[in-house]
């Protein structure tokens, strides 16, 4: 019992005489975790209000300035690109469709090198909370947008910090970046 005694007095003995420099220790390493953590959290604000862009100079708003050979800049048609997901809007044009939806159209995409894939398009319908696929039940013309078919493919011929050129068959469309 005894020899327990001393163990328990010696530990204490050198934990009291551990205790400044422990302290110090402490201080120190919750000064640097308290940095590190704002650090982190200022990071994390940086960086969590928006998607990281994915698709490099393909993400952004752009303007349909020719279908075919033809300027169509006055049909104020745009693509508004980013993730995934495509908006189509125009101010003069709608698809042509007999589906009653409230307005606007949405596609999925994938981008990978030359090749830019539009796999479904989707009918915006806010008024019911739900998206309506275009398929053959739902059918809806997106020509006016320069899509004549989905699954639409196209090549991907010129893409820049301003202009993109996309080419699928006859099918050619301009569009400018702003």
């Amino acid at each position: 019992m005894s020899m327990l005694i001393k163990k328990i007095m010696t530990s204490v003995a050198w934990a009291a005489a551990m205790l400044p420099r422990q302290r110090s220790l402490v201080f120190s390493l919750r000064n640097g975790l308290l940095a590190c953590l704002a650090w982190l959290f200022a990071l994390s604000l940086t960086f969590s209000c928006d998607k990281l862009p994915r698709n490099g100079k393909l993400d952004g708003h752009w303007q349909l300035m020719e279908r075919d050979g033809s300027s169509v800049q006055a049909e104020r048609t745009y693509w508004a690109i980013q993730l995934d997901l495509l908006q189509l809007r125009s101010f003069t044009k709608s698809p042509i469709t007999k589906v009653k939806y409230s307005g606007g159209v949405v596609a999925r995409f994938s981008h990978q090198g030359d090749s830019l894939i539009i796999t479904k398009g989707y009918l915006m319908n806010r008024v019911n909370q739900q998206d309506i696929l275009i398929d053959s039940t739902h059918q809806a013309d997106l020509s006016a947008f320069g899509i004549t078919e989905l699954p639409m493919r196209y090549k991907v011929e010129l893409l820049t910090d301003e202009k993109m050129t996309l080419v699928s068959g006859s099918h050619r469309l301009v569009l400018r970046k702003f």
